[in-house]
């Protein structure tokens, strides 16, 4: 699992059309939460040594379904840069939109 993430994130969201912030805790024993900006939960994984992925998903607001966030980071410092995908699903399972996302972050505390 590895401790490289652990600890609480402000992020920067970039994605077509603009960006948004949120915060994101990623914990000791793998578990991942959105906690500002959305509601959501997942896992993450240390990849190498400043390296990490995680997996959140996140609760529509304007409709029933979901926000698949997957991402691949790179730390430097107090600092990460992640680059992936957000797939909006319906909770009929339909694929509503899908966009390539950047997410910058820096730690908190």
């Amino acid at each position: 699992m590895g401790t490289l993430a652990v600890g609480r994130w402000r992020a920067r969201v970039g994605r077509p059309g603009g960006h948004t912030e949120s915060e994101f805790e990623f914990a000791r024993d793998g578990t991942a939460m959105l906690v500002v900006g959305g509601k959501g939960a997942g896992t993450w994984t240390q990849t190498g040594p400043d390296t990490f992925s995680y997996r959140i998903n996140e609760e529509l607001t304007e409709a029933p379904g979901t926000i698949e966030i997957a991402q691949d980071a790179v730390l430097r410092g107090d600092e990460f840069v992640s680059n992936g995908n957000a797939v909006v699903r319906l909770a009929n399972g339909t694929t509503a939109r899908e966009a390539a996302i950047q997410i910058t972050a820096q730690r908190l505390g």
